[in-house]
C-alpha cells in the first residue's frame, strides 16, 4: 500500500472516488464498515442460490421499503396467502419452497399501528423455527432450533435465513450490506445467487466497477457522477441516504494538473443520530398525543358534568354521546319527554370542536307554524306585512356551532323539505330573499315520537328521517334505570333548594323508597319537580313523605301492606289470617326488592315470627 493509500485509510471518514467513467477508484475502510463490505459475520455458509423445498424464515420490519421492493405476492413463493398484507406492513413469515398456498404461517402488524414485537412459529421436519421483530431493540431475528440470527436495523430491513430441508444446515443468512452485495430480500427469494460469508467468504471487489453496481442509483450518487463528469454541482453536507443508511455527504471534484479526472464522495455515518432524532419526534408525539387525549377527557368531563351516570345503561350513552361530540355528524336523540335530551344536546356540544361556537335551541312545537320558516331561515325586509327590517334566522345564528331541533316532528312537511336541502348542502335563503346562505353547523335533533312510525303514517319524510339519523342515541326512561336514582336527587336537590331559598338537602328512608316504587312517567324533569316542590314545602333539611304532592303518594298507597291483602273466599277466620299473612310477606319481600330486614320492619314483625311466616310462604 502506498503512502497516499494510507492515509485514506486512515481518515475517519468514508471516501469513495471514482474517475470521470463513474468506476470505483477508491474505496476506503470507513465507507466498507458504513456500507458493510468489510468481511462477513456470523458463522458462515457457502455461496449459493436458493432452491426447491428450502425452509424460508422471514423478517421484515416495513414490507417493499429496503428488501429489494418485496411485495404480498411475492411470498407465495413460499406458501404465504399474501391477502390482508399490505406494502409498509410489519411481517414475520416461515413457509418452504414451492409449498401450496396457505401451508406457510406468518404475522403482520399494519403499518399504522405502532409495536413492541411481533412474532411467528412452527415446526417443519422437527426444526423449531421462530420469526419474530423487536421494534424497541430494533432487531430482526430469525431462529433455528435455539439459534439466533440477528439483524440490527435502524430504519428498514428485510431479514431472512435459508435452511436447506434434506441437509438441515442453514445454507444463507442476512447480513449489513446486503444492498450493497445485491443480496436483498426480494433477489435473494426469487433466485439470485448470494455470496459465501464467514469462512466461506469471499473478498469483494470493489475497485473498478461501476459504482451503480455497488450503490443503486439515488439523488446523490446521480450527483456525485455530474460532478465526475465535469458538471458543476457540487454538494457540502447534504443529508442522505445512501443503500439505506443515513450518511452526511459531501461531493468534490477530482482535477489533476488542471484537468477533470473525477470527483469523490465523502460520507458520515449518521444513523445513531437519526435514530435519536426519531426517538425524539416518537416521544414527542407520543407526549402531544397523551396531551391531547387528556385535553380532551378534561373537555369531555367538563361538559358532561350535569349528566348523573352511576347505571349501566346512562353510562354506555354517555360513551356514545362522547364519541358523537367527536364528529360533526348529524346526531338524533330520542326518548320520553324528561329524559334529559336537551341536557344531552348541550353536552355533546361542549365537548365537540364546535365548543367555541353558538348553540342555538329551537323548539319546533312551540313556534307558530305561520312563523316557523322565518323564525328558522330568516326574512328580508318586506318580505311579508309585519317584516319591516331584516332578521337572520337561527341558522345563521347557529354559524360556527350547533343548533338544536327538539321537537323535529312537529316540523310541517313544506318545512321537512327546506330543512333536508340544508342539511345536504349547508344552503339556504331567507323568506323572500334569493342570495344563498351558507352556514358552516352541526344539527342535533330530538324528538319524543317514534320517528319511524311518523314515516310509515307519511307525517314525516323519510328521507329527512334517514338524513338526521346518523348518529341515533336513545336516552332510556327513569324507571328502566332506578340505580341513579339516589344520585340524581342528591345532584339535583341542592340545586333546587338553593334556587328556591330553602335548605333541604336530603330525602328520607321512606321518601326513596317511595321514590323507587313509582314509575315516573315525566322521568327526570318530573323528579326535579317534585324535588322542588318538596323543597319548598319542607321546614328542615330532611324532606319527608308529607312534603311529597299527593299523586305519588296515592300510588303509593296503593302498593302499601294494607292494599296487598285480598281475600279469594269466605272461610274459616283461622285460614283467612293464614292466607292474609302469607301475601303480606310476599308482597313485603317483592316490594323491598328481597330484603328480608327491611320486609320485617315494613311488617312490624319479630325476626322468629318472620321466619316462621316465610317459611309458610314457601311451602305455600
Amino acid at each position: 500500500m502506498d503512502y497516499q493509500s494510507y492515509v485514506i485509510e486512515l481518515i475517519d471518514e468514508g471516501i469513495i472516488a471514482i474517475d470521470s467513467m463513474a468506476h470505483i477508484k477508491i474505496y476506503n475502510r470507513i465507507a466498507r464498515d458504513i456500507f458493510g463490505l468489510n468481511p462477513d459475520e456470523g458463522p458462515g455458509h457457502p455461496e449459493g442460490k436458493i432452491a426447491q423445498g428450502d425452509i424460508v424464515i422471514i423478517a421484515d420490519n416495513l414490507l417493499g421499503a429496503d428488501d429489494g421492493g418485496l411485495e404480498p405476492e411475492d411470498l407465495r413463493a413460499i406458501g404465504i396467502e399474501p391477502s390482508g398484507i399490505e406494502r409498509g406492513d410489519a411481517v414475520v413469515a416461515i413457509g418452504t419452497v414451492g409449498g401450496r398456498t396457505g401451508s406457510g404461517v406468518f404475522n403482520r402488524l399494519d403499518k399504522k399501528i405502532p409495536g413492541e414485537s411481533l412474532s411467528v412459529e412452527t415446526s417443519i421436519d422437527g426444526l423449531k423455527l421462530k420469526a419474530q421483530i423487536d421494534f424497541d431493540l430494533k432487531r430482526l431475528r430469525a431462529t433455528v432450533d435455539g439459534r439466533h440470527y440477528d439483524y440490527i436495523f435502524r430504519w428498514a430491513a428485510g431479514h431472512m435465513v435459508i435452511v436447506d430441508r434434506a441437509s438441515r444446515d442453514v445454507k444463507f443468512y442476512q447480513t449489513r450490506g446486503y444492498t450493497a452485495r445485491q443480496e436483498e430480500l426480494k433477489a435473494v427469494l426469487c433466485g439470485k445467487p448470494f455470496r459465501g460469508k464467514g469462512k466461506f467468504g469471499q473478498v469483494f471487489q470493489i475497485l473498478e466497477r461501476h459504482i451503480n453496481e455497488i450503490h443503486p442509483d439515488s439523488h446523490i450518487i446521480r450527483s456525485l457522477i455530474a460532478v465526475a463528469r465535469g458538471e458543476s454541482c457540487a454538494v457540502r453536507g447534504l443529508e442522505s441516504m445512501i443503500n439505506g443508511i443515513p450518511v452526511r455527504c459531501s461531493i468534490e471534484p477530482l482535477v489533476v494538473d488542471g484537468n477533470n479526472a473525477g470527483a469523490f464522495l465523502k460520507v458520515l455515518d449518521i444513523t445513531e443520530l437519526k435514530a435519536v432524532q426519531i426517538e425524539r419526534e416518537r416521544v414527542l408525539s407520543s407526549l402531544e398525543n397523551l396531551e391531547n387525549r387528556i385535553r380532551k377527557e378534561r373537555i369531555q368531563k367538563e361538559a358532561f358534568k350535569d349528566v348523573v351516570r352511576s347505571g349501566e345503561k346512562i353510562r354506555r350513552v354517555v360513551e356514545m354521546a362522547k364519541r358523537a361530540a367527536e364528529t360533526s355528524s348529524t346526531v338524533l336523540l330520542t326518548g320520553e319527554s324528561g329524559t334529559g335530551k336537551g341536557l344531552f344536546a348541550e353536552a355533546i356540544h361542549r365537548a365537540g370542536c364546535r365548543r367555541e361556537g353558538p348553540f342555538v335551541y329551537v323548539n319546533c312545537a312551540s313556534i307558530p307554524e305561520n312563523l316557523l320558516e322565518s323564525e328558522l331561515f330568516g326574512h328580508e325586509k318586506g318580505a311579508f306585512t309585519g317584516a319591516v327590517a331584516e332578521k337572520p334566522g337561527k341558522f345563521e345564528l347557529a354559524d360556527g356551532g350547533t343548533i338544536f331541533l327538539d321537537e323535529i316532528a312537529e316540523l310541517p312537511l313544506t318545512l321537512q323539505a327546506k330543512l333536508l336541502h340544508v342539511i345536504q348542502k349547508r344552503t339556504f335563503t331567507r323568506v323572500g330573499g334569493v342570495k344563498p346562505i351558507q352556514v358552516d353547523i352541526r344539527i342535533i335533533a330530538a324528538s319524543n315520537r317514534d320517528l319511524e312510525d311518523a314515516v310509515r303514517k307519511g307525517i314525516f319524510r323519510e328521507d329527512l328521517f334517514y338524513r338526521i339519523n346518523v348518529i341515533s342515541i336513545k336516552l332510556p326512561p327513569l324507571r328502566e334505570h332506578r340505580e341513579d336514582l339516589y344520585p340524581l336527587v342528591s345532584h339535583i336537590l341542592p340545586r333546587v333548594a338553593e334556587r328556591v331559598g330553602k335548605k333541604a338537602v336530603q330525602i328520607s328512608g321512606e321518601v326513596m323508597k317511595i321514590f323507587l316504587d313509582y314509575d315516573w312517567p315525566g322521568n327526570v324533569r318530573e323528579l326535579e319537580n317534585v324535588l322542588e316542590r318538596a323543597a319548598i314545602m319542607a321546614d328542615g333539611d330532611i324532606i319527608m313523605t308529607g312534603h311529597l304532592p299527593e299523586y305519588i303518594l296515592g300510588q303509593n298507597k296503593e302498593d302499601n301492606i294494607g292494599g296487598m291483602v285480598t281475600v279469594k273466599k269466605i272461610g274459616p277466620l283461622k285460614e283467612l289470617l293464614t292466607e292474609t299473612e302469607i301475601n303480606a310477606v310476599k308482597k313485603a319481600l317483592e316490594i323491598c326488592g328481597g330484603n328480608r330486614k327491611k320486609a320485617m320492619e315494613m311488617l312490624g314483625v319479630g325476626k322468629t315470627n318472620f321466619y316462621k311466616k316465610l317459611k309458610k310462604a314457601r311451602s305455600s
